[in-house]
């Protein structure tokens, strides 16, 4: 596949971070060398999930253009049958979190993926959250966070509009204003009490409890996906045409 690669521990050089315990081995990847600009993907193939790990802070334009190609071939069945698309943001936060060109597209495509084919978005969250990695984080249909990380809503709303309109259909626009014009830092279990996290990891677990959250909504996943489409039916976050959000 141009530009992206499923990813097998046979690639990686020892001494290398383990990032995916619980796949039944260790999937590794070079803290500062992972391929395409810090993406890595790979298939869960009995919970019909793709997962795509982020292990660098931000998005530059290469790694907008890998995300927006693997959710275009999610939206087009391209990528098999699946029921799940789990964004796994385990990066280091070495770099201020910024999206890079089309990156309104992409948090576009995500939150209407949805709409589009029956899987459902999952953010994972395994690092701290800030800007651009946390506006990606709530355009997807749900999340779940290890416990101990921080969510930092420090960011004017009038600059940070798609943050503040998925945050303001979720908790209503006197608390999301608040929330963002106080710059408030979460932690996981604040997210969870607001209902912006539907569940909490044990931190550094690594990737096995995640797969027991899967396993069980695996179960659920035709009334979780005609909920979250009804959702986004009744919220649509961003205008088709230009990618602006759309805060109505």
């Amino acid at each position: 596949m141009d530009g992206f690669q499923s990813v097998d521990i046979l690639d990686f050089d020892p001494g290398v971070l383990p990032i995916f315990p619980g796949l039944g081995g260790f999937l590794h990847a070079a803290k500062d060398h992972a391929p395409n600009e810090g993406l890595i993907e790979h298939v869960i193939a009995d919970l019909q999930t793709l997962v795509v790990t982020k292990l660098v802070a931000g998005f530059d334009d290469d790694c907008v253009e890998g995300l927006r190609r693997i959710v275009g071939e999610v939206a087009a069945g391209r990528r098999g049958s699946l029921k799940f698309l789990v964004l796994d943001f385990a990066h280091h936060m070495e770099r201020d979190s910024e999206g890079g060109a089309d990156f309104n597209r992409l948090v576009n495509e995500v939150a209407g993926l949805i709409l589009n084919s029956p899987v459902v978005s999952v953010a994972c969250v395994r690092a701290h959250m800030a800007g651009a990695d946390l506006e990606l984080a709530l355009a997807c249909n749900l999340m779940i966070a290890e416990r101990g990380r921080r969510f930092s809503f420090a960011a004017d709303p009038a600059l940070s509009l798609a943050t503040y309109g998925f945050l303001s259909h979720k908790l209503g626009f006197v608390r999301a204003e608040r929330l963002m014009e106080n710059g408030e830092n979460l932690d996981a279990g604040q997210m969870q009490d607001l209902f912006l996290a539907k569940a909490t990891l044990q931190e550094g677990a690594g990737f096995a409890e995640v797969e027991q959250f899967l396993t069980r909504s695996l179960r659920r996943h035709n009334s979780a996906y005609a909920m979250y489409r009804a959702q986004r039916i009744a919220h649509p976050a961003f205008a088709e045409d230009t990618g602006e959000a759309r805060i109505a």
